[in-house]
């Protein structure tokens, strides 16, 4: 049995709102609270949306994309992958051909020179928690990288935790690991033995020394739905895969599950590049991100949960378990340190890229 099995019955507003970025909360920014925001007539224009591909754009098209479309007469145009190089060159050139576009918290502050402001008076953020409200930016979910595994490769003793997937005697065979310092580090040493508590600052010499140990049984992916292929193929039978793509593959019969234990939380937020050309479409689109059917509609398609507690009312009772924002999975994990890798991203990001090539 997984731990999702366990939390049937959870009640639907016992979830974790994690304060974030009180700098930047709704009360610092003075929006204060509103009703929300009447769509527009925006017929005629356009603008495009980038994101991560695969499952989790289809799930943001149909939640976000179409009902704006339909309300609006705007035309959306999906694009993507992000890509953090990418968006940064097209900025700093000055051409970004993308009018909105997901990023994960980590990425957001530790790079916010690169977005618009957004503005309040188009975007309704008061229903949302306000933990999730940045200056550049509108959360769209919370998330987190979890143990997966494929049953039929590892059998009834499935991995309990990042030891175990660092254990290559006892669960053989590769493992699909993120290529992303982050959160690469932090499950590095949680699988070194690290208590949650006591990650950061994170001791970076014994995460590369962790790391080299495994080194040689790792299929590293860029890509969530490469890594979903990974694990439905079985070519893995253990690793890192985020809880919506686990239940993605899950639902549809894929013989793949995870495990809550040391989960690690994040959040995406939807932001505008600077300089993007349809930067005001950008806008009404984030006003209309917020509303709490979109949200939830997100949340019963992939199982990330939504920014807008008034969506939890309306996610499935078979959903719910696999929201990484239940107070029994968010006891589980750690929220991410996205001010740690504003600090330091730059920095170990080259350690990084030099670790893969020695």
């Amino acid at each position: 049995m997984t731990d999702q099995t366990k939390l049937a019955g959870l009640s639907r507003r016992k979830f974790l709102t994690t304060s974030l970025y009180a700098s930047a909360s709704v009360a610092a920014l003075g929006i204060g609270t509103r009703s929300a925001h009447a769509a527009v007539d925006l017929s005629g224009r356009e603008m495009v949306f980038a994101s991560w591909g695969g499952s989790y754009q289809a799930a943001q098209e149909t939640a976000y994309c179409n009902p704006f479309m339909e309300a609006t007469g705007a035309t959306v145009i999906q694009d993507g992958p992000m890509n953090g190089s990418k968006l940064r060159t097209m900025v700093e050139a000055g051409a970004p051909i993308w009018d909105t576009v997901d990023v994960t918290d980590t990425f957001l502050v530790a790079n916010e020179e690169l977005f618009e402001d957004l503005d309040f008076d188009i975007v309704d953020a008061s229903p949302l928690d306000q933990a999730y409200v940045h200056q550049k930016g509108i959360g769209c979910i919370i998330w987190s990288y979890n143990v997966a595994f494929n049953t039929d490769v590892v059998g009834e003793n499935t991995p309990q935790n990042w030891a175990d997937v660092f254990d290559v005697e006892k669960f053989p065979g590769k493992r699909a690991l993120r290529d992303r310092v982050y959160p690469m580090m932090e499950i590095a040493l949680m699988a070194d033995g690290v208590a949650r508590e006591d990650l950061y600052p994170l001791d970076v010499d014994r995460a590369f020394a962790k790391l080299d140990t495994i080194k040689d049984h790792v299929i590293w992916y860029t890509s969530n739905s490469a890594a979903q292929q990974l694990f439905v193929d079985g070519e893995v039978g253990v690793g890192v895969l985020l809880n919506g793509r686990t239940f993605d593959v899950f639902k549809k019969g894929a013989p793949v599950n995870l495990t809550w234990e040391q989960n690690i939380r994040s959040i995406d937020y939807l932001v505008i590049p600077k300089g993007a050309p349809n930067a005001e479409v950008a806008q009404h689109f984030m006003n209309a991100t917020v509303d709490a059917d979109n949200q939830a509609l997100m949340a019963n398609t992939l199982a990330y949960a939504p920014c807008n507690p008034a969506a939890f009312d309306m996610i499935e009772d078979d959903v719910l378990p696999w929201l990484a924002t239940t107070q029994e999975n968010a006891d589980k994990g750690i929220l991410i340190n996205a001010e740690y890798w504003r600090d330091n991203l730059a920095e170990m990001t080259e350690r990084w890229t030099e670790w893969k090539l020695s």
